[in-house]
């Protein structure tokens, strides 16, 4: 410990002690708290489909379409901006309900891991009360939408797909208007 550390203390113990009772409430209590400074109808709810999406490096034969819920590739209420550009950006990587069904048909596979791809936006920033400490920071409204992608044509692999949709996600990320911040994330196949 620095002295730096030690001249800290004084403006830093009312903080610490509302952490240490955070830390003795009961799980109940602290989902409560949680409650107490979310706003429900600004958290955004990604409407997802049955759909179908054909894992990578499979061609001929082998090539096999996978059935499990993927993102609706257009969404509405809170959000609904930002998961329509990863539907936009992911559109040939998967076919949503609304598309025709793959020819062959598809296989249920539940513990598939797909390969996935999220955007999140953080934006209007506001002024909360730290549940926690109870100290004062800038909480911004977040929009987070995930989706599952496969190969778009047979005998693609992962790397092949990210030369694609990187660019895509790059430009989404780069049209954020101060102060908002978007950012996005890759997820590999069977991660």
């Amino acid at each position: 410990m620095s002295f730096r550390d030690l001249r800290r203390y004084e403006s830093q113990k009312a903080a610490y002690d509302n952490y240490k009772a955070w830390q003795a409430l009961s799980p109940d209590a602290k989902q409560a708290a949680f409650a107490a400074i979310t706003d429900e109808t600004k958290r955004s709810k990604p409407e997802r489909i049955l759909g179908y999406l054909s894992p990578f490096n499979q061609v001929g034969a082998t090539l096999k379409y996978i059935r499990m819920p993927v993102l609706k590739k257009v969404q509405e209420g809170q959000g609904a901006g930002v998961g329509n550009s990863l539907g936009t950006a992911l559109d040939a990587f998967y076919i949503d309900d609304t598309e025709s069904v793959p020819v062959g048909g598809a296989i249920d596979h539940k513990r598939f891991k797909a390969a996935r791809l999220s955007y999140t936006a953080r934006a209007s920033f506001s002024k909360k009360n730290s549940r926690i400490t109870k100290r004062a920071y800038l909480k911004p409204d977040v929009d987070t939408y995930s989706a599952p992608f496969g190969q778009s044509v047979a005998g693609q692999t992962y790397e092949a797909a990210l030369i694609i949709i990187t660019p895509l996600a790059d430009t989404w990320r780069e049209g954020a208007v101060l102060p908002a911040k978007r950012s996005y994330k890759f997820t590999p196949e069977g991660a």
